[in-house]
């Protein structure tokens, strides 16, 4: 299973398009929010493939779209949100607090438009940063996350 995760589009597309052009063999599409619409017309723009999407902060009108989701996929627990509730901008430990008490194996957020992967106590909590307004040294990034045999590999790649 691959999964592309996007966050944090603000209304421009035309590089996280890019990023699902250029991995076509993706299974998912996860969009963490600001703006939750860019996912409903980037899955329009590519049927084939499904996409799971929450709202962010910047998101308004969101219609029952919600702030946050715990998929299962290949038998891991993936906890989605964009990280606004979580005051992320001033540090993780609530993330990690809600990564053990979902019992994720991946917690996945956005919010802070960088780009970031850690690896702790048997979780990942990954940042894929931001298609189109990256922040800090970073530059336009998106993520993949692969599950196979059971095992779960994430790394952030640049657009």
């Amino acid at each position: 299973m691959k999964i592309l995760v996007i966050s944090d589009t603000h209304g421009d597309t035309v590089k996280a398009g890019e990023a699902i052009r250029k991995n076509r063999g993706t299974d998912l599409v996860i969009h963490l929010g600001d703006y939750f619409r860019d996912a409903v017309k980037l899955s329009g723009m590519f049927p084939e493939i499904p996409f799971e999407y929450i709202y962010g902060n910047c998101d308004f009108m969101t219609n029952g779209v919600p702030a946050e989701k715990l998929l299962e996929i290949c038998g891991k627990k993936i906890f989605i949100t964009h990280g606004h509730r979580y005051s992320v901008k001033w540090g993780y430990e609530n993330l990690f607090r809600k990564a053990e008490e979902q019992q994720a194996d991946i917690l996945l957020f956005g919010h802070t438009h960088v780009p970031e992967i850690i690896r702790k106590d048997g979780y990942i909590v990954l940042n894929p940063g931001s298609t189109s307004d990256p922040r800090g040294d970073s530059d336009g990034s998106f993520a993949i996350v692969e599950i196979h045999d059971g095992k779960v590999s994430a790394r952030i790649c640049s657009i």
